[in-house]
């Protein structure tokens, strides 16, 4: 059961509409999947296991990743190769066989830490209508699952959000900037800090990653020029007592999940959500970003809970998850914007 799961996940991020470096090799591992005695499945069973803490399509991007770190460029092109299926099939089980301690090693102690340049422009939109509300209130923030960390230090940034903002149309325009009241941000992820080249290894190989991987390089080089006070926190969200002594401690009011509740399994999203909501300084806001069926479709969904809304509002979707293209309503966007007004270029 646990490897038909693995299976199925790779089979939904293999029919996935776009093409940007990794749906050859998810359908190629749907395929080997299917293959229970080989060694490669013996390898993706044990791991899954012990990796149960994230979800199916999470596990499957990490394992992809673990592939990508540890074949040679010429390897790993040839598993992208649409043809050619005994060779690719071939190589996986010489990897499984020969590393797969080291394939084991990643994906226990690694995160999918895809860092957009972009994954603010929402964030910074919402979060100063909100607090634009809330008679002065000063905002310590979070951003859960930060990965390399940028995006707190590209809150409240006018340069950056006139960079990006252009490309990224709401139902009546490119909202203006306004900034965030804000006294302190956290980068908050488990582990260690990743470095760029992990990051690297998380985007696809394809001309469209390789151009958003030179976008986020000069967001770095423009971040380290302008250097913001972050402090950047290793913690397990999933240890609740942890999370929460943080939340207080800090008095963490303004929270950020983008594409970090899907990495979870299902059964401790409510928990991570719960704990926060709980903890959190009054009034209190947590913005929940998360892609289309787990990853199987274009584009994402951004949630609003606050103090007054456990139940979350479904504010708007994007149509594109790398936060290009439009921003369109969703059920409660207009609640949200009769409540926090934003203003439009």
């Amino acid at each position: 059961m646990t490897l038909e799961r693995v299976r199925e996940a790779a089979a939904g991020l293999g029919r996935h509409p776009q093409d940007h470096g990794w749906r050859e090799l998810y359908r190629l591992l749907t395929l080997a999947l299917e293959r229970v005695e080989s060694r490669l499945a013996a390898v993706v069973a044990t791991c899954r296991i012990e990796r149960s803490d994230c979800s199916d399509t999470h596990f499957v991007t990490l394992l992809g990743i673990a592939l990508k770190a540890t074949l040679s460029a010429d390897d790993f092109e040839i598993l992208l190769d649409p043809g050619r299926v005994t060779d690719r099939l071939r190589i996986l089980e010489r990897l499984a066989t020969e590393r797969g301690d080291e394939i084991r090693r990643v994906v226990l102690s690694r995160q999918n830490s895809f860092t957009g340049a972009r994954r603010f422009l929402v964030p910074q939109t919402l979060l100063s209508a909100y607090f634009a509300r809330q008679d002065g209130t000063r905002v310590n923030f979070a951003d859960l699952g930060t990965g390399l960390g940028i995006m707190p230090r590209q809150l409240n940034s006018q340069w950056m959000y006139d960079r990006f903002s252009v490309d990224l149309t709401w139902p009546s325009g490119v909202p203006e900037f306004r900034p965030i009241p804000l006294r302190s941000r956290f980068g908050v992820d488990r582990g260690d800090r990743p470095s760029l080249d992990w990051v690297h290894a998380c985007y696809g190989r394809s001309p469209y990653y390789a151009s958003l991987y030179e976008e986020l390089l000069s967001v770095v080089r423009f971040l380290e020029s302008t250097p913001q006070e972050v402090a950047y926190v290793s913690l397990d969200m999933l240890d609740p007592a942890a999370l929460a002594d943080f939340v207080r401690r800090n008095d963490i009011n303004a929270v950020n999940l983008c594409y970090t509740l899907y990495e979870i399994d299902a059964a401790l999203r409510e928990r991570v959500l719960g704990t926060l909501l709980t903890a959190m300084s009054r009034p209190c806001v947590v913005i929940v970003t998360e892609p289309y069926g787990a990853l199987t479709q274009r584009g994402c969904t951004v949630s609003v809970y606050d103090h007054e809304n456990p139940t979350p509002l479904a504010v708007c979707a994007v149509s594109d998850g790398h936060f290009v293209g439009n921003v369109d309503r969703l059920d409660d966007y207009d609640r949200f914007v009769a409540d926090y007004p934003i203003a439009f270029n």
